[in-house]
């Protein structure tokens, strides 16, 4: 499955002024991977510009088709139907596969791609406000584990348990937010923005800008609503946890991030907003981290190359909100 956008808190916000450059800016949409994708760069031509869009919304809807465990024959859901066998697969699969086992090492396994069957019983529960019994978790916990897919050699892989649905929704977006950029550069496009649902990557800055505007939103200790604007370049920002996308059952909010330790929903009322080189990092840490919680999650933080983080968890003993001291680098204060 690829992950449908949380909650749409990241929006991008900037100036243009058509009269200092010969370079327009083009605006696209294209619905796919369970959310509203949005497009928005700057070029010359209109028919290039068109041109380059189409390119960009097919290299997604690619994608998808090998990604998503909505699609029946989906590159995804054939290996996972393909057990204890090694598969050939795509180099796309394959390095998102790739990227997902190196994450869940570095994340001590609170990121993990094998969770589809955790993932498919918590949906249910969501619909039905009702929640799993322990014996359901227990049984689909046996099929999960990242120790079980296995990456024996280039564009192989094997899944060492029955049962198992791997699920990408936690990387899936910012991976093809990615692909997106490398598209529009290799057409000769440098100030391009891909907003995948809320989390957004972006490349150089508009014509006569130092950098994009963007902005997310968080609850203080105070329960009041605070807007907070940041600037980038070249770099993704995205947004996980449970503040928005949730289920109340038996008055305990439980979120669609699945906890890979307990098999459960997560509970902690948790927002991680991450900023990294690349959306595939970003995307994947602020799922890891929604599971972590801010204590763990400052130790991971701290060993993870280019990963900046701001953490808001309001939980039975109190509120606390952290940041890693290069996140201030990105704040733009009012």
């Amino acid at each position: 499955m690829i992950k449908t956008s949380p909650f749409p808190i990241l929006l991008f916000l900037f100036a243009f002024n058509m009269c200092l450059t010969a370079q327009k800016r083009f605006q696209y949409s294209h619905r796919q991977m369970g959310t509203q994708i949005g497009l928005v760069f700057y070029d010359e031509n209109k028919a290039k510009a068109d041109s380059v869009a189409q390119l960009v919304f097919n290299r997604i809807d690619e994608l998808n088709s090998r990604l998503s465990n909505y699609i029946p024959d989906s590159e995804i859901n054939i290996l996972s139907n393909t057990p204890f066998t090694n598969v050939a697969v795509s180099n796309d699969l394959f390095y998102i596969l790739k990227q997902s086992a190196n994450f869940s090492k570095e994340t001590k396994g609170a990121f993990d791609v094998t969770l589809g069957p955790l993932i498919g019983l918590w949906r249910t529960a969501r619909d039905n406000r009702e929640l799993p019994a322990l014996n359901e978790i227990r049984t689909a916990m046996v099929k999960t584990g990242s120790e079980n897919l296995q990456l024996p050699s280039k564009n192989v892989v094997k899944l060492t348990k029955n049962g198992m649905q791997l699920d990408v929704g936690g990387i899936g977006k910012g991976f093809a937010a990615d692909e997106a950029i490398k598209i529009l550069k290799n057409n000769g496009v440098i100030a391009a923005l891909v907003d995948m649902g809320g989390d957004i990557t972006v490349s150089d800055a508009p014509p006569d800008k130092d950098y994009w505007v963007l902005g997310f939103s968080y609850y203080d200790e105070n329960g009041k609503e605070v807007f907070q604007k940041i600037k980038l370049k070249n770099r993704a920002v995205a947004t996980s946890g449970d503040l928005y996308q949730y289920v109340v059952i038996d008055n305990i909010r439980y979120s669609h991030i699945i906890d890979p330790r307990n098999g459960r929903a997560l509970s902690n009322n948790i927002q991680v907003t991450t900023i990294a080189p690349n959306g595939t990092m970003a995307d994947a840490y602020a799922s890891a981290l929604s599971v972590l919680g801010v204590e763990d999650g400052k130790r991971v933080v701290s060993k993870a190359d280019g990963l900046e983080v701001f953490m808001v968890e309001d939980i039975p003993d109190g509120y606390r909100q952290w940041n890693s001291s290069g996140f201030l680098n990105y704040v733009i204060e009012d």
